[in-house]
């Protein structure tokens, strides 16, 4: 689902070789397979001795050919590459070929071989090899050369939502600190209680927003907490609906903070209507891991330039870097409301 975390996962392939190198003998071990089977089922011992000798001999064109591809091929050398590779490997050829002749010469099943047809019926064969080499190398090198750029894109996603979710907190805090201002100066009574919640948020945001994700449940309780702090401050003149249908023991996990910048935008802009109470509506659900919140409020449409602003500019690249596909954000107004309409699909945690 989402790929951003605290920590990336290493890829064991990326900065590993021993894991391509068991891969690739492996592989080659189970191709040799059958030859191996028919030489022990139908040729004297002898001949199996000789094939495992001269597997000794192709660890070492194997091994110079990865050499090589590092000299020749990745500074694009391609001919002088590939004429010294099949120089090297009819070269290997020669030497297995006359090693072939001096372990076998006595067998029977050997004497009616000749070294020129062995040799040239095998030429075709190690020239593949060669290439099946170099494609090896090549994919290999082509996958180790993507990975490296996915991760160094995901490191700066990564830096980029963690830099705009530390930018919530400070913006949140502004708009907060500027009503307390006000109460301030009027030496209002609901102050200390204001300042109490206060902390409580702030201490949500400090520790909550060093996970990638936290519980649904827990962002709704933050909600409520603000929802609260705003109740007191605001009492008579607050005209307030909050309907929340998430599922008490629901175990999906939603981004931090991802939620508060829609509620507290809704009372920063109520706040510009003089002539009535400020009217908000908040609705939450989840089913289906589909989780919806629709969040209304009344505004001063003789200031709807007012509307955008930071937060909601933060919280649509966020949308777009943590959740690519999987929500949908509409923001709609008519002459007397501002409606914001917000699906997301959410990850469950499967440990709860």
């Amino acid at each position: 689902m989402n790929f951003i975390t605290n920590q990336p996962q290493k890829n064991p392939l990326l900065y590993n070789r021993w894991p391509w190198h068991v891969m690739f003998w492996s592989g080659y071990s189970l191709f040799r397979l059958w030859p191996y089977y028919i030489t022990v089922t139908y040729f004297n011992h002898v001949f199996l001795q000789y094939m495992l000798l001269s597997e000794l001999f192709f660890v070492a064109p194997l091994y110079f050919t990865i050499y090589i591809y590092k000299r020749l091929f990745i500074p694009r050398k391609y001919m002088v590459y590939f004429i010294a590779g099949i120089v090297l490997w009819i070269f290997y050829l020669y030497v297995r070929t006359a090693f072939q002749f001096y372990y076998l010469q006595d067998q029977p099943a050997f004497k009616n071989n000749t070294f020129s047809d062995i040799f040239i019926n095998n030429v075709a064969v190690v020239i593949v090899f060669f290439l099946f080499i170099t494609a090896c190398k090549y994919f290999k090198d082509g996958y180790i050369a993507q990975q490296y750029e996915t991760e160094r894109k995901e490191q700066q996603l990564m830096a980029e939502v963690n830099n705009l979710k530390s930018q919530i907190v400070p913006h949140f805090l502004f708009n907060t600190l500027n009503n307390l201002y006000g109460l301030s100066v009027e030496k209002s009574d609901k102050l200390p209680d204001l300042m109490l919640r206060l902390s409580d948020l702030l201490r949500h945001s400090l520790y909550e927003t060093q996970k990638p994700h936290v519980d649904i449940n827990e962002e709704i309780k933050m909600l409520k907490s603000y929802i609260e702090l705003e109740r007191v401050r605001l009492e008579d003149d607050l005209e307030l609906n909050f309907e929340n249908a998430v599922p008490p023991g629901a175990t999906n996990n939603i981004a931090p903070l991802l939620l508060i910048v829609f509620v507290e935008n809704a009372f920063k802009h109520s706040r510009l209507v003089q002539s009535q109470p400020v009217d908000i509506t908040i609705k939450t659900s989840l089913e289906n891991n589909r989780f919806t919140m629709i969040v209304k409020n009344n505004y001063n449409s003789q200031k709807e330039d007012s509307i955008q602003g930071i937060g909601l500019t933060n919280v649509r690249r966020r949308l777009e870097l943590l959740y690519p596909r999987q929500h949908e954000l509409t923001i709609s107004q008519d002459a007397v409301y501002y409606t914001v309409n917000l699906e997301l699909q959410l990850e469950t945690d499967n440990l709860k």
